[in-house]
Order: C-alpha cells, then sequence, then structure tokens
C-alpha cells in the first residue's frame, strides 16, 4: 500500500462498514426526505418524472441532490489529494450528516446527499479490490462475475465472498435505518456514530482488480 496514494488500500471491513452507513442513510432519506442519499440513477428518474409533469419544485429539489452529491465527490476527492488522512474525511461526512439531522427536509435531503458524495470518494479501494459503498450495482456485478470465473475453473482470485457480504451489510443498514425511522424523532443522528467504525482497519488481503462500470 502507498501512503501517499490519493486512493489508499483499505480493508474489506471497513468497506462493511461504510456500506451498513450508506444503506441506513438511503433508508432515512426515502422514507424521510421521499428521495435517495446515494442512488443517483433513482434521482435522475425522479427528475425526470417532474420535468415531464412540469412540477419544477421536485425537479429542483431532485436536481439538488444530485448536484450536491456530484459537489462531495469532487470535495473528497481534492482533499485527498491534499493528503488529507481517512479519518479526516470521515469526521467531514459525520458533520454533514448531523447538519441534514437538524435541518428542514427541502435542506436536509441535499446535504445527506452531499455526505454520501463524499463517501462514494474517501475510500474505494478495499483489499486490492476497487468498490463502490453508496450504491451497490457494479459490485453486483462483480460478484456475479467472480462466482462464473469460480463455476467455470477460470484462474482469478475469489473475492465473491467480500462482495455478498458487502451488499449483506448494506441490507442490514437498510433494515436499521427502516426500524430507526419508525422508532426515533431523529433517525440520522445514528449514522455518525457508525462512522468511527471505518477507521478500525482490518486485515488487507490484496485480490486482482477488476473495474466495472456501475451506476
Amino acid at each position: 500500500m502507498n501512503p501517499n496514494s490519493p486512493t489508499p488500500d483499505n480493508s474489506p471491513r471497513q468497506a462493511w462498514v461504510l456500506a451498513v452507513v450508506a444503506g441506513f442513510s438511503d433508508t432515512v432519506g426515502f422514507l424521510t426526505f421521499g428521495a435517495f442519499a446515494g442512488l443517483m440513477s433513482g434521482n435522475t428518474v425522479f427528475l425526470g418524472i417532474a420535468l415531464a409533469s412540469g412540477r419544477m419544485t421536485d425537479a429542483l429539489h431532485s436536481l439538488s441532490i444530485i448536484v450536491l452529491f456530484l459537489t462531495g465527490i469532487a470535495a473528497a476527492t481534492l482533499l485527498s489529494r491534499k493528503a488529507i488522512p481517512l479519518a479526516g474525511l470521515v469526521a467531514l461526512e459525520a458533520s454533514v450528516l448531523v447538519i441534514a439531522a437538524l435541518l428542514p427536509v427541502v435542506v436536509a435531503a441535499p446535504m445527506l446527499g452531499l455526505a454520501m458524495g463524499i463517501q462514494n470518494a474517501m475510500a474505494t479501494h478495499f483489499g486490492g479490490l476497487t468498490l463502490n459503498t453508496v450504491f451497490l450495482t457494479g459490485d453486483l456485478q462483480k460478484l456475479i462475475q467472480s462466482l462464473i470465473d469460480r463455476l467455470t475453473g477460470k484462474p482469478a482470485a475469489d473475492h465473491s465472498g467480500i462482495i455478498a457480504l458487502l451488499w449483506l451489510c448494506y441490507l442490514f443498514g437498510a433494515a436499521l435505518g427502516a426500524t430507526a425511522h419508525s422508532w426515533l424523532s431523529m433517525p440520522l443522528l445514528l449514522a455518525p456514530l457508525l462512522l468511527p467504525l471505518v477507521l478500525i482497519r482490518g486485515k488487507c488481503e490484496k485480490v486482482p482488480d477488476r473495474t466495472v462500470a456501475s451506476g
């Protein structure tokens, strides 16, 4: 691992924690704000529907979430290149999540998108494998490719277990978010409490990287 790299390697355990946070935040965001925190494909669909039906206020709301998500990616990327450590980026995301929990809905949803944009860019390499922790489409594609390689006897590192656990952690976060939404008045405040666990590094086991497009 190169400690000076803008995208240093992390352990799969850290990816799993981030997936829980993303699943939690996306679920709370959808149930509370009627929008997705990290799924820009879904927000783009909402934007298209709003534009087609002439609901400009809803369109601007969806567009603001997308713009803030992209802003979060840009901010985390630039800060990483300035050698800001992972702890600093985690603290930044946690702060934005707290702010989102305290703001009115119309402002909170874009702020939640900003937090997920920061998360999406602050850590992408886990055990030598490139993964997204905010949206799982590309990760699931990698899972199926890994399983096919395993079944067909193609020589390749088997990283299906890492990705399957990533999906399960996202699912767990989603269920936790739905439960928190039912029981708590400000459920989003739980997400920052989970983020410090990301700083606990596990053993990094290298596997060959195979990057695929995701969305």
